[in-house]
């Protein structure tokens, strides 16, 4: 758990009772705190913790405008009335914490921390879903050329990976980058080969005489 003094919080409030009574308090442990309203996106990304009061966005009829699929930094929903409409657009945004008002001493400290590692988790499964979908993505190209080698070379499975493997150590670069060439050659030849056809049945289509 890192010091209060290196978490940048700030609170997206209008300028109200609970925003200066939770500013106070957060200072006084030692947050840097910072306001803003209505919401500044640029801020977003300088904050470690982004506080929003979700009644007074809907309100206010004003934009968020958080990716909730790339968040920049930890979202906390404060919320002083459970209303399920809000309620949903908190859960919607994917808020990793939510804080109740008007503020009491007991438990802020608390949700800034639990957002924060919330945040945390969902870019380390984030990034552990690109790694994957990367990985598959690159095994599709990896089989695809080797089907191709196998098919126009007459090449066993195992004949076509060590074909892969030689050519890529020859040329210094990945197997995947060979991969690509074959079937980006592959798909080419292969479109090339549906316009000749294409251009064929066209012309035996046409009747002779025909301008």
């Amino acid at each position: 758990m890192r010091n209060t003094k290196s978490i940048r919080v700030l609170l997206v409030q209008p300028p109200s009772h609970d925003r200066e009574t939770l500013r106070r308090h957060l200072q006084r442990v030692g947050f840097l705190t910072e306001t803003s309203w209505p919401p500044s996106p640029p801020l977003y990304d300088l904050a470690d913790v982004v506080c929003v009061a979700f009644r007074a966005v809907a309100e206010a009829n004003v934009k968020l405008r958080w990716n909730r699929d790339d968040p920049p930094a930890a979202l906390l929903a404060l919320l002083d009335f459970e209303n399920p409409a809000i309620v949903r657009e908190a859960i919607r945004l994917n808020a990793h914490a939510v804080l109740g008002l008007p503020v009491r001493s007991f438990g802020v400290v608390a949700n800034i921390f639990v957002a924060q590692n919330n945040f945390k988790l969902h870019k380390n499964l984030s990034s552990l879903a690109q790694r994957l979908k990367t990985r598959v993505e690159s095994d599709k190209t990896l089989n695809k050329a080797k089907q191709i080698l196998m098919s126009s070379r007459g090449m066993s499975e195992q004949e076509a990976h060590k074909a892969l493997r030689t050519h890529a150590m020859n040329r210094r670069v990945s197997m995947l980058e060979i991969a690509k060439a074959i079937a980006g050659a592959d798909d080419v030849f292969s479109a090339l080969e549906k316009l000749d056809k294409f251009e064929s049945s066209k012309e035996a289509s046409t009747p002779e005489g025909d301008s």
